[in-house]
C-alpha cells in the first residue's frame, strides 16, 4: 500500500514557475504524506522558504541538495532507503546532449510514479484523461491499459473531474487483414475494444478521442481539444542502448504536452488506486 509512504518532490532553482511545489502541497495534505525535498541548487535561503511552505501546510519535510547531473543517482539510492509513493517535478524540456531529458531517464530507470508539472491549474472540475492503446495483443500492454484507465478514472473521481480517453491508432496499410486496409474500421475496432474495456472494468469514459497518427502527435492534440488538465499516461521503460537509440513513446509525448503528466508503470494501480479511495 503506498498509504503513509512518502513523496519525493524535485525543485530546481532555476525554474521560475516552481508549479511543482503547490501541486505537491495539495497532494501531500489530501493523502497525509510526508515529503522529502530535493532542492537543485544551493540557494539556501530559497529551498528554506520552500520547505516553510510545506510545514505551514502541516507537511513534515526532510530537505536534501543536489545538483542536475547527479539527481538520478540520488533518487535512486533515496528508493532504496525507503518506499516512495510518488515523485512530483516540473517537466524540464532541456536536453542533455542528443539522448534525452533529465526527465526521460528518471522514467526509463526509476520504478514508482512520476507526476510532472507543467501548469497551476487545478485539476478539479476539469478534464482527466488517460492515453491508452485498446487494439495491443500482448498482455503486457493490456494491463497497462487497465492500470491507467482505472487511475485516470479514480483521480478524476477524488477531483470531481470528467475522465476522458485518448487512443492513437496505427495508419491503414496494405495487408491480409481488411479491418486494417480502412482508418474507418481501425478507429471502429479502437472504439469497440476500448468501450469493451471500460465495461469490463465497470467505468465510464465522458469521451474518447480515436485518432490516426503517431501516440506522440495524437494524444497532445486530443489533450489540447478536450482541454484535459492532467494526462495519464505509461511507459514500458526501454532501457539501455535501445532506449537510447529508440526512446519510449512516455518521453515523446512530455514535450507536446501542455498539461500535468502522470507517468505509471505497469501493476501500480494496485497500489495507487486503494490510496486515491481514500
Amino acid at each position: 500500500m503506498l498509504l503513509n509512504k512518502r513523496i519525493v518532490l524535485v525543485l530546481d532553482q532555476q525554474d521560475p514557475d516552481c508549479f511543482a511545489l503547490p501541486r505537491c502541497m495539495l497532494i501531500a495534505s489530501r493523502l497525509q504524506s510526508p515529503v522529502t525535498l530535493i532542492w537543485l541548487g544551493d540557494n539556501q535561503s530559497m529551498a528554506g522558504a520552500a520547505v516553510a511552505q510545506l510545514e505551514d501546510a502541516g507537511i513534515a519535510v526532510t530537505l536534501l541538495y543536489s545538483v542536475r547531473d547527479k539527481l538520478l543517482k540520488k533518487l535512486a539510492k533515496l528508493l532504496t532507503q525507503e518506499p516512495v509513493a510518488l515523485l512530483i517535478k516540473s517537466c524540464d524540456p532541456r536536453k542533455k546532449g542528443f539522448m534525452t531529458s533529465i526527465d526521460g531517464q528518471i522514467l526509463r530507470e526509476l520504478p514508482y510514479p512520476v507526476l510532472l508539472v507543467k501548469r497551476d491549474d487545478l485539476w478539479q472540475n476539469g478534464i482527466v484523461m488517460a492515453a491508452v492503446n485498446p487494439l495491443a495483443d500482448d498482455r503486457h500492454q493490456l494491463r497497462l491499459n487497465d492500470d491507467l484507465l482505472q487511475v485516470a478514472a479514480q483521480i478524476a473521481l477524488a477531483t470531481d473531474s470528467a475522465l476522458t480517453a485518448a487512443v492513437a491508432c496505427p495508419s491503414a496499410m496494405m495487408g491480409a487483414d481488411p479491418v486494417m486496409q480502412s482508418e474507418e474500421l481501425i478507429q471502429l475496432k479502437a472504439h469497440q475494444a476500448l468501450e469493451a474495456q471500460l465495461k469490463r472494468l465497470q467505468l465510464q469514459a465522458q469521451e474518447v478521442a480515436v485518432g490516426e497518427g503517431p501516440p506522440e502527435y495524437w494524444i497532445p492534440q486530443a489533450a489540447g481539444q478536450l482541454a484535459a488538465r492532467l494526462v495519464v499516461i505509461g511507459t514500458r521503460a526501454r532501457g539501455g542502448i535501445k532506449g537510447a537509440l529508440i526512446g519510449n513513446t512516455a518521453e515523446r509525448i512530455l514535450p507536446r504536452l501542455d498539461c500535468d503528466i502522470l507517468v505509471l508503470r505497469v501493476g501500480l494501480a494496485d497500489e495507487v488506486v486503494p490510496v486515491l479511495q481514500q
